[in-house]
């Protein structure tokens, strides 16, 4: 009975003990520290489809860094955060996301989140991070009469960044949802379709929707896409008065992450390949900051282009027609070719070999008879200006058909420079997918 008491005793004095410690562990000591708490939540969007029971914020990896950006702890998972992480008296920003990396196009939703922290001596601070949603999902839904009346048709959705996103035939729904990562500032998206219908007719359309031309305002007042925002892109036919299809109608509706209503977007019409310079909507391009015409060198890029393999015969080659022009005349037209198929690098390896035409380090256009010939030997005939004419149409679709069976990336890099030496500069991507 004695040995119980003292046994009891013991346990109540180090019971008593942790508990002080809990409240001011270093208060006992002269150590420059103090103590952080912490928990990891998500905050979700009411848009999204996935219900946040499933996403276990347990297995978010922390990381938290001093100001001078250096990690100063890392664990793998938040279940592997000590009750109570000791930390030298300072300010410090807390991480956590979701496991894996964020990447541009996902088939579910990425959470992360940071919060900036001071630690005080002989204090425990506790920290809630809560994790938002970086990216947005974006969902195109197809009438039952479109299904019905088109053979084939690629549908690319670009927010301004090099890579644009790409619905297709080839995947087989009539409602597909994706989840994307926009571009910082991205207030305007693009719409290009390029169908063939079951008649064997080919349509394009090009249409612009834009978060400023929302039919009822958000609660933020910014008029930039951001992560939690879903967009619904909707495709029907449209007929002509003499019955045939003449093209397609899109509507579009946003919930924004702010009001998490339903909101009516307004869309406008374009020509296919057009990129709207001072529309209201915003500025929206292949990768030039601002490709409209200035005072010396005007160069329109065409939206990204996007089809599955041995689907070029189904896009309309006008889509890839890059305008150039100089007030001054042209003096240069440097094209080269990034891409992310080796067997596309091995391709223009050979294209050099045989022609002379080194589209890998640049190949000059402006008078340059072996593209000519290069392009006759492809069956894809196209002329070159000469030095000092004032403008020229690029047709990167001559290159459709070539590209047809490289799956990958394919970057086209354009300079143009003008009588004067000025010079300016864009990119136009075209991305060949797997069916």
């Amino acid at each position: 009975m004695k040995f119980s008491k003292i046994y009891i005793c013991c346990i109540a004095t180090l019971v008593g003990l942790a508990s002080c410690l809990s409240e001011n562990p270093y208060a006992a000591n002269s150590n420059n520290n103090g103590n952080l708490r912490l928990e990891v939540e998500i905050v979700q969007p009411e848009a999204t489809t996935r219900a946040a029971s499933d996403i276990d914020t347990r297995t978010f990896p922390v990381t938290i860094v001093d100001n001078s950006g250096k990690v100063v702890k890392e664990y793998s998972a938040q279940s592997e955060v000590p009750t109570l992480v000791p930390m030298e008296v300072g300010k410090y920003t807390v991480s956590a996301h979701q496991p894996g990396e964020l990447l541009q196009k996902m088939d579910h939703p990425y959470y992360k989140g940071s919060k900036d922290i001071e630690i005080l001596k002989g204090v425990t601070s506790d920290v809630d991070v809560l994790c938002k949603m970086a990216n947005s999902c974006i969902t195109i839904n197809y009438s039952d009469d479109f299904f019905e009346a088109f053979d084939s048709w690629t549908v690319t959705v670009n927010d301004g960044s090099e890579t644009a996103l790409s619905f297709s035939s080839q995947d087989g729904v009539k409602s597909q949802s994706v989840y994307w990562l926009f571009k910082d500032n991205a207030s305007l998206l693009t719409v290009n379709f390029s169908g063939t219908t079951k008649d064997g007719n080919k349509i394009s359309a090009t249409n612009f929707l834009a978060k400023s031309q929302a039919t009822e305002k958000y609660d933020d007042g910014n008029e930039c896409f951001t992560g939690g925002d879903a967009v619904t892109i909707n495709v029907s036919p449209v007929e002509s008065t003499e019955g045939y299809l003449e093209s397609i109608n899109i509507t579009a509706s946003v919930v924004f992450t702010e009001t998490n209503e339903n909101i009516d977007v307004d869309v406008w019409e374009g020509t296919p390949g057009e990129t709207p310079g001072g529309n209201e909507g915003g500025d929206n391009t292949g990768g030039d900051d601002n490709p409209s015409t200035d005072d010396a060198i005007t160069l329109t890029l065409p939206a990204p282009i996007s089809y599955a393999i041995m689907g070029a015969d189904d896009v309309d080659q006008s889509l890839g027609d890059t305008y150039l022009a100089a007030a001054k005349g042209l003096k240069s037209i440097k094209v080269s070719i990034e891409s992310t198929s080796d067997d596309m690098i091995s391709s223009l390896s050979d294209l050099y070999e045989q022609y002379g035409v080194d589209f890998i380090t640049g190949a000059e256009i402006v008078g340059n008879q072996d593209v000519v010939l290069l392009f006759e030997e492809l069956d894809q005939p196209l002329s070159v200006p000469a030095v000092g004419d004032k403008d020229y149409t690029f047709p990167i679709g001559n290159f459709f058909s070539l590209l047809q069976v490289l799956v990958g990336e394919h970057t086209f890099h354009l300079t143009v420079t003008d009588m004067d030496g000025v010079q300016k500069s864009g990119d136009v991507i075209i991305t060949i997918t797997m069916p």
